[in-house]
């Protein structure tokens, strides 16, 4: 289990930092940082705070029940290891390729900016990101995260790996936390675009070559 564990945490971290860089991530950067908390009358620390508590709290509630789903269905046994890092190296070599994965083409309502207080649309909005089908998926990894906790057969493995994509993309927000100047958002997403594919490259190579290295 300790190997299995290890495969889908580092799924599970490339697929939440993958997912950093897509739309909804991407405009939520752009909204929601200390200059514009401020200039909205919240404090960013909390709303911060609330995104992340609820990305992480979805992400480890999808993953819990996926993983005791697997628990009452199957029984993978010793095959359970070669499983889990055939679908972690399958998910690295696609996020490699030219293909994508499916997903819905949603974002969040950005409408609740503005409208609520700052903790309550940070929690909505980390709620939707933790779930990660809610919104944009940029990553196989976040199917084959999936995927191991099924495999697992725990629910209690399976709110780890969940609650670790979730705290990945949770903690986006804390990357604006220097945000505080017109000129600093705009270099901070200047940035944030010039290192895109770099990231993306590093994420898919890391998980699939952390799966290759169990089968040797």
């Amino acid at each position: 289990m300790t190997t299995i564990l290890l495969i889908g945490l580092v799924t599970a971290l490339g697929a939440a930092i993958r997912g950093n860089w897509s739309p909804c991530g991407e405009s939520l950067q752009a909204q929601i940082h200390p200059l514009g908390e401020k200039s909205r009358g919240n404090v960013w620390g909390i709303t911060m705070a609330a995104f992340t508590t609820g990305s992480v709290l979805a992400g480890a509630g999808l993953a819990a029940i996926t993983g005791a789903l697997g628990g009452v269905l199957f029984d993978f046994g010793h095959a359970a290891i070669w499983i889990v890092a055939l679908l972690a190296a399958a998910a690295g070599i696609l996020d490699l390729s030219p293909l994508k994965p499916w997903t819905p083409r949603r974002q969040v309502n950005e409408n609740w900016i503005g409208r609520y207080r700052g903790w309550v649309y940070g929690a909505g909005f980390g709620l939707q990101l933790g779930l990660g089908f809610a919104v944009f998926v940029m990553s196989w990894g976040y199917w084959a995260m999936l995927g191991i906790a099924f495999v697992t057969g725990s629910p209690q493995a399976g709110a780890l790996l969940g609650a670790t994509f979730g705290l990945g993309r949770g903690l986006l927000l804390l990357l604006s936390h220097k945000n505080t100047t017109p000129d600093r958002l705009n270099h901070f997403h200047n940035k944030m675009m010039e290192h895109k594919v770099a990231v993306f490259r590093s994420t898919g190579a890391v998980t699939a070559l952390t799966a290759l290295l169990t089968l040797l």
